[in-house]
């Protein structure tokens, strides 16, 4: 399954516990993912436990899933009423997905075993979590690296002087500014 999450620039910098809701289908507990009621299965009568279906037309034969068993060569003589013979059944689910400190837009975050349960109690498949990153209103990241502009006044550029800059974390620094510094310069901390 695929899961789209948007978390801010904050969240993406320190890392977060998220709860995730999504619909999935899970293991039918009544007949504990057998699809029937007894947990017993017979041979498909269709495809007499092959799975496939011929037929033959003029020189051409064409060989197909069968429809009755869904290709597993088993059927169900009686079927859970929970689940109607499917072994599975649909159901919300809500589970804590741990985002890494510095996780980046685009990435993806694969949760093990939290996808569709497998048909007739076949192993579940996995969650993987999208990670889409929002814009900040003062930082830009290019990488692993935040940029913020910030405007100084003409008097300190000339003569120089210090400025608290905004953290990432939501404090302050004090950044000191050389005398003769240019517009777009750079400093880094």
């Amino acid at each position: 399954l695929r899961y789209n999450l948007t978390i801010t620039l904050e969240e993406a910098y320190s890392g977060i516990k998220q709860q995730v809701k999504y619909s999935t289908t899970t293991s039918c507990g009544t007949c504990k993912g057998t699809g029937s009621k007894s947990g017993k299965k017979s041979t498909c009568g269709t495809c007499n436990g092959s799975g496939r279906v011929r037929a033959q037309q003029g020189f051409f034969v064409i060989e197909r899933t069968c429809q009755t068993c869904n290709g597993s060569g088993e059927s169900v003589a009686d079927p859970c009423n929970t689940c109607h013979g499917q072994g599975r059944v649909h159901q919300q689910k809500t589970i804590n997905v741990n985002i890494p400190a510095g996780v980046e837009d685009g990435m993806r975050i694969r949760v093990a075993g939290e996808g569709e349960a497998g048909v007739r109690g076949a192993k579940p498949g996995d969650l993987y979590v999208f990670i889409t990153v929002k814009q900040n209103n003062i930082f830009v990241r290019e990488g692993d690296n935040l940029h913020c502009k910030v405007p100084l006044k003409v008097t300190t550029a000339m003569i120089g002087g210090s400025i608290e800059v905004p953290t990432m974390d939501g404090g302050k620094a004090k950044v000191v500014i050389p005398e003769g510094t240019q517009s777009h310069t750079q400093f880094r901390l």
